[in-house]
């Protein structure tokens, strides 16, 4: 499937926080072995476990397992996609194909592979696609062998993969059963803000690790589930490898491809030449306002300070009324090349995110 970005590119400039999707409520089982029905090697679209029965899965099939910690989430995912690949074959060559197929309206990605070199492997490669994606792991080692060189904690932290949640579980269908969670959230608040922290996840039991087992699982961005006081099961933080919580990129990634969508419709209206003036800018200006004031309504941007790098006339410590502000340079300083390859100007979106709270100190005084 060939991409618009050659036509509409959208980059966000951040350390933590890359771009670009499709559907944001839709995951990807990628299982190694033979396909069990009968529609070739691609991907097949589920909406129950039961249409996985009548397709010929049984229950102990590792995507059968996969798919029932998936949509065990509640709120619940409508569906999933599952593909196969030759054992012992790449799964990262498996998922390039796939994506650069016809099917490729997927946003999370679980693999049932079991070997942490394998799956850091699938982590270093995966975070080498243009068109990205989430990956979702689970590390099933003691925590000491997971935060350890090697262990997949370790591996994904200091490559510090934006797009790589891992997650400390009793089997590998823990990452499917976070994918499900997810995804589920996704599909129900669609543009408005929500946090993976602090969840139940379905499908999957809290496990009894120690204050200092979590304290390093979470010094190198991992994720636990674990259950707090009697009875409170918290899934805690819904963090990516690089510390960028994934309601964050979900959100740049939402914004991304709105953005994207807004100038091609602009560009393919048939409603005559954008001419190469600063006229123009404005037209795109105005309309990438009215995406990001959704945006602003559904609380993921707020009013805030910059805290990021000079940017053009922006500085750190300017506020930036309703969490974006846009601006072009004039066609006055375009280049000769860029004007003879009809090429805009590029339009600068600043964006403050809303952010969320995670932890709270309630100071009490007491006088006696």
């Amino acid at each position: 499937m060939l991409s618009f970005d050659s036509i509409v590119q959208v980059r966000v400039n951040s350390a933590t926080l890359p771009s670009s999707g499709n559907s944001f409520s839709t995951g990807l089982i990628l299982c190694p072995g033979e396909s069990p029905y009968e529609a070739g090697d691609g991907p097949r679209l589920f909406a129950r476990l039961e249409d996985m029965i009548s397709a010929g899965f049984v229950e102990s099939d590792p995507a059968y397992l996969a798919a029932a910690a998936y949509f065990a989430a509640d709120p619940g995912p409508d569906r999933v996609y599952v593909a196969f690949y030759a054992q012992g074959a790449s799964p990262a060559d498996a998922l390039r194909q796939i994506l650069n197929s016809e099917t490729h309206d997927f946003y999370g990605v679980f693999c049932c592979e079991t070997t942490p070199a394998r799956l850091a492997s699938l982590a270093a490669d995966f975070s080498t696609f243009a068109s990205r994606q989430m990956l979702f792991l689970a590390s099933t080692a003691p925590v000491t062998e997971g935060i350890a060189a090697g262990g997949l904690f370790h591996e994904t932290y200091e490559k510090g993969f934006t797009r790589v949640l891992v997650v400390q579980g009793a089997d590998i269908y823990a990452g499917a059963a976070v994918m499900g969670l997810a995804m589920g959230l996704s599909r129900l608040y669609g543009l408005d803000t929500f946090a993976l922290c602090y969840r139940p996840v379905g499908g999957m039991e809290p496990l009894a690790l120690s204050e200092s087992d979590v304290a390093a699982i979470k010094a190198l961005n991992g994720n636990v589930y674990v259950r707090r006081g009697n009875n409170l099961s918290l899934f805690e933080y819904g963090s990516t490898a690089s510390g960028a919580r994934f309601d964050e990129v979900l959100t740049l990634d939402r914004i991304s491809a709105d953005l994207q969508s807004a100038a091609l419709s602009l560009l393919t209206s048939g409603q005559g030449k954008l001419p190469q003036t600063d006229e123009t800018s404005a037209v795109f200006i105005n309309r990438f306002s009215s995406v990001l004031a959704g945006y602003t309504a559904a609380g993921a941007l707020a009013t805030g300070k910059w805290r990021g790098n000079p940017v053009g006339a922006l500085q750190p410590g300017d506020i930036i009324e309703g969490g974006y502000r846009l601006w072009a340079d004039s066609y006055d300083l375009q280049s000769d090349a860029d004007r003879a390859a009809h090429k805009a100007m590029p339009i600068h979106v600043a964006l403050c995110l809303s952010g969320s709270v995670e932890t709270l100190l309630i100071d009490v005084d007491v006088s006696l």
